[in-house]
């Protein structure tokens, strides 16, 4: 499979931390010779040996000192060394590769999609370089249709990446609300794993995504009478009913999911980078719509000193005060 890659022109708007460069001063030590002293004859005089010159290390040595550069975190080194290996063989699509790598960790973008193009023509089988394609597009360039489009065809390349990059690939379904490609995901992930009950939060979420949350309560509620259920699947029918705005029900859930997450569970943290305060928001906006509007008021306090900063949070908060007045 083909990805049409296009081209990206944006603005970063990066900030880069201060970083110290460090510099070699190199000094000449001139010995004064002081005294009198007599000079040897020309026949007591030998020559001086003349050096070897030092070879100069070929691409594949570089490219070697380069990773290791990059494995102790001296991007800078890195960068330049893996550019000395392509100065050195231009068509060597490991090091372009490896030197969009840190083109993407020093925040340069632009440089880091032209590696990862060039490394993608020179070697158009490498399921590194569309994943590293993928990654460029999606944290560069917030581009999650295409990182989509990247990630897959890696996978498609080499199928034992699938579980790696199901996450993000998960990410950038939802971010381009694409209730297919969802599906698409939440289908594999079953196939790859049919005794997780991690699958039946996929597939919930894809259903709510298609439009289908009575399919999805269904789907949902069968699985949680026959199997043991995490947090997440608890919380992602608790999402279903709010969907429908039943929302005594989705409070059931979401209060079960608490009490899962308390004693433990870490399901929700795959799925949502701040599980507590993804929870304590819709936990508060259950609340409100129950008429707990002291708990509501808490629960989205609680979300924000967590760092959850959705723009439409102090506006519940005040709902959640004026509730409480009436």
């Amino acid at each position: 499979m083909t990805v049409a890659l296009r081209r990206v022109t944006v603005t970063l708007r990066a900030t880069r931390g201060d970083r110290h460069r460090v510099q070699s001063i190199l000094g000449i030590l001139l010995l004064a010779l002081t005294g009198c002293t007599v000079a040897p004859s020309p026949a007591a005089i030998s020559p001086l040996p003349v050096p070897s010159p030092t070879p100069t290390p070929g691409p594949a040595v570089l490219y070697e000192q380069g990773l290791a550069c990059q494995q102790a975190g001296d991007w800078e080194c890195a960068r330049a060394t893996f550019s000395r290996t392509l100065e050195l063989d231009p068509g060597f699509a490991p090091a372009y590769r490896a030197r969009a790598a840190v083109h993407l960790a020093l925040g340069d973008g632009p440089a880091a999609l032209r590696d990862s193009q060039t490394a993608i023509m020179l070697a158009p089988e490498d399921a590194g370089a569309y994943a590293l394609l993928g990654e460029v597009l999606r944290r560069a360039f917030n581009d999650p249709l295409q990182a989509l489009d990247a990630y897959n065809a890696a996978v498609q390349r080499n199928p034992t990446l699938s579980p790696a990059l199901f996450p993000v690939r998960w990410e950038c379904a939802v971010a381009a609300a694409r209730s297919d490609r969802m599906a698409e995901l939440a289908a594999e992930y079953a196939r790859l794993h049919p005794d997780d009950p991690m699958r039946m939060y996929y597939r919930g979420q894809a259903l709510l995504a298609q439009g289908l949350p009575r399919v999805a309560i269904r789907v949902l509620g069968e699985t949680i009478e026959q199997e043991r259920s995490p947090a997440a699947l608890w919380f992602v029918l608790g999402e279903v009913y709010a969907a429908e705005r039943a929302w005594r029900e989705a409070l059931i859930c979401y209060e079960q999911a608490q009490a899962l997450m308390e004693a433990g569970d870490s399901s929700l943290g795959v799925v949502s980078g701040n599980p507590a305060a993804t929870l304590a928001l819709a936990l508060g906006t259950a609340y409100l719509h129950t008429g707990r509007c002291g708990d509501a008021e808490a629960a989205f306090r609680y979300a924000r000193a967590l760092g959850f900063n959705r723009p439409d949070l102090p506006t519940l908060i005040g709902q959640a005060m004026i509730c409480q007045q009436k």
